[in-house]
């Protein structure tokens, strides 16, 4: 296998931890995980993931309990110091009892300190597990929405579930179950006791339910508003030369302090709720301690327990409220990462992992559009109405039309970066979603209309960020006519660009942007407004290269408003208002279309 082929390979399939006791069998969860397996659900890949980490979950689990049962150490060795060396004068005995207790503590703290370690550890292996789904997914779910919506929110949504199992919030669900353990030795120790224990821990849990409801809709309209906010403050940033240059700063100041207020305001109501009621439940746990401490002193006056039993008794209700008190702390974060978990969920099963397909052997790859209907993601009516199209392989297609006429849309469709709504667009007789990923690496080359490179070098935006030979960059430099511009910089090929390219013109992005279509000699090259920043010599070397592309069999799809390559082509497509309107000859159009549209693609005689 040659370099040229092994540049792009399938993503990675996700990869098993090394089995801990209790674990699912390493191979059940990589079935369950791997879409090529029968065992492959795509509405259980999430709940996979989780299965996998129950081996490090019960190790957690027991970890917690055996913390639990250690913490009566310290009531027991009270107890003991009052009962047996306070009477008996005994330093060996308080020796004796002091090193047991001290074992007991470093052994609680070597525990608890080993269950979060395993927390952070499953965490971990979700994350190993399910990570990449989530990229591919973020990327697959792009194609469904607009511009204004695609974001890594799912994956922050898989770092909020990742962190919440790894956080203190997590513990609570270890440590609830062994609150019964103290409720009933304080029940051994008195009923009264263990009566005001339970009436206690019903009050935390009533008012923590009360909190949760007093605040989430606050919470909710707030986080809504942030995520207004913010949306609107990155678009001013990315868009900043208007703003500076029309001085829209005041009026956008104001629309922004809309959301930014609401945000406030909504915060403060939720954050005043919420600290009244942890300062309720504060004093509640104190007043319960209180309490415990002087029902046990009236117990201890009445003979019912030892005076010891009252401390005892004391530490055992803290230890029992411990768990609760952090749940009214931690229980929104606890519930906004299980609703982070389901958006997951519900992305991956949105969003099926492709399995592996057969590669048919592409001599040349044709393009069919058939009755095809596209309404972008956000718009009220259709792009594109009722296209059909047939570019045959090896083809020269350009594609004219006024501004609006639906021409990118029509380009993104035939490259699969956009689903139609209605209708079926196959390529190399293949519908999208039988192309694999290096499927279309290896044939598909696409020059959008704004160009977008990403963080790294040039030689890894030309590459398309793959494992490549230099000699397949540098030809691909050339055929762009970049070659020269990018070997006149400090660093050449190794200059960093950051988001969206800057740091370079709009001229030089699109010429980067231009050698990454044509790299590795694609076998369809769909090119939309290729030499808006061109300069004559660069359209020129343009046209020179899509002629040396054609001549190798390559199909070429030109996008145009008043492009001198359309020229070169052999066919013309005219679009207006997303209806096809022409269809032919270059010649033949341009005689019987006799428009400025035309005549500015144009730029030689037509002849007879």
């Amino acid at each position: 296998m040659t370099a040229r082929e092994r540049q792009v390979s399938e993503p990675a399939k996700p990869q098993t931890a090394e089995p801990k006791p209790g674990d699912p069998p390493a191979d059940k969860v990589a079935r369950a995980l791997d879409p090529d397996s029968p065992d492959y659900n795509p509405r259980d890949e999430f709940a996979a993931a989780i299965r996998s980490t129950k081996g490090l979950l019960w190790v957690a689990a027991g970890f917690s309990g055996v913390v639990n049962l250690l913490f009566l150490a310290s009531p027991i060795y009270l107890i003991q110091i009052y009962n047996r060396v306070i009477p008996s004068g005994s330093m060996t005995t308080l020796i004796g009892l002091s090193f047991a207790l001290l074992i007991a503590l470093l052994t609680m703290a070597v525990l608890d300190a080993a269950r979060v370690r395993i927390l952070v550890r499953a965490a971990a292996r979700i994350d190993r597990l399910l990570s990449g789904r989530v990229f591919q997914a973020t990327i697959d779910l792009s194609l469904r929405v607009g511009r204004r919506m695609r974001n890594a929110q799912t994956l922050r949504d898989l770092d909020q579930f990742r962190s919440a199992l790894a956080g203190q919030g997590a513990q609570f669900f270890f440590d609830v179950p062994w609150m019964p353990l103290f409720l009933i030795a304080l029940f051994l120790i008195h009923p009264v006791l263990g009566l005001a224990g339970v009436v206690g821990a019903l009050a935390l849990v009533g008012l923590a339910f009360l909190n949760d409801r007093a605040t989430r809709e606050s919470t909710r309209i707030a986080g809504e508003a942030a995520t207004r906010s913010y949306h609107f403050t990155d678009a001013i940033a990315r868009h900043a030369d208007p703003v500076h240059a029309m001085g829209m700063d005041l009026a956008l100041a104001r629309r922004w302090r809309v959301d930014r207020d609401a945000m406030m305001e909504k915060q403060a109501i939720g954050s005043d709720r919420n600290a009244d009621f942890t300062s309720g439940i504060r004093f509640l746990r104190l007043a319960m301690q209180g309490a415990m401490l002087g029902l046990g002193a009236w117990l201890a006056v009445r003979g019912s327990i030892h005076p010891a039993a009252i401390f005892a008794a004391n530490m055992m209700l803290g230890r029992a409220l411990a768990p609760l008190e952090v749940a009214v702390g931690g229980w929104r974060q606890i519930a906004t990462a299980l609703t982070a978990g389901r958006r997951v969920q519900r992305a991956l099963i949105e969003a099926p992992v492709r399995r592996k397909r057969v590669e048919p052997p592409f001599e040349g790859v044709n393009v069919t559009v058939k009755d095809v209907t596209f309404v972008p993601a956000g718009a009220k009516r259709p792009a594109l109405r009722h296209i059909d199209l047939t570019i045959g392989a090896g083809e020269a297609v350009g594609i004219v039309g006024p501004s609006g006429a639906g021409k990118s849309c029509l380009a993104r469709l035939m490259v699969g970066a956009a689903l139609p709504t209605e209708g079926r667009v196959s390529i190399g007789g293949l519908g999208g979603r039988h192309w694999s990923r290096p499927m279309l690496a290896r044939n598909i080359g696409y020059l959008p209309q704004t160009v977008g490179l990403f963080p790294g070098t040039l030689r890894d935006n030309i590459a398309r960020f793959s494992k490549c030979d230099d000699a397949d960059v540098i030809d691909a430099a050339v055929r762009a006519n970049v070659h020269e511009m990018i070997l006149d910089l400090p660093e050449g090929y190794e200059t960093r660009v950051d988001e969206g390219g800057s740091g370079l013109s709009g001229g030089q992005r699109q010429r980067i942007g231009l050698a990454r279509a044509m790299f590795g000699k694609p076998k369809l090259l769909v090119l939309d407004e290729p030499n808006a920043h061109l300069d004559a010599d660069g359209e020129e070397a343009l046209a020179e290269a899509l002629r040396q592309l054609k001549r190798e069999g390559s199909t070429i799809v030109l996008i145009a408003h008043r492009l001198n390559p359309v020229a070169h082509v052999d066919r013309v497509v005219v679009l207006s208002r997303g209806e096809l309107q022409l269809d032919g000859p270059r010649a033949r159009i341009f005689r019987k279309v006799r428009t400025e549209l035309i005549q500015s693609v144009a730029p030689e005689p037509v002849e007879g």
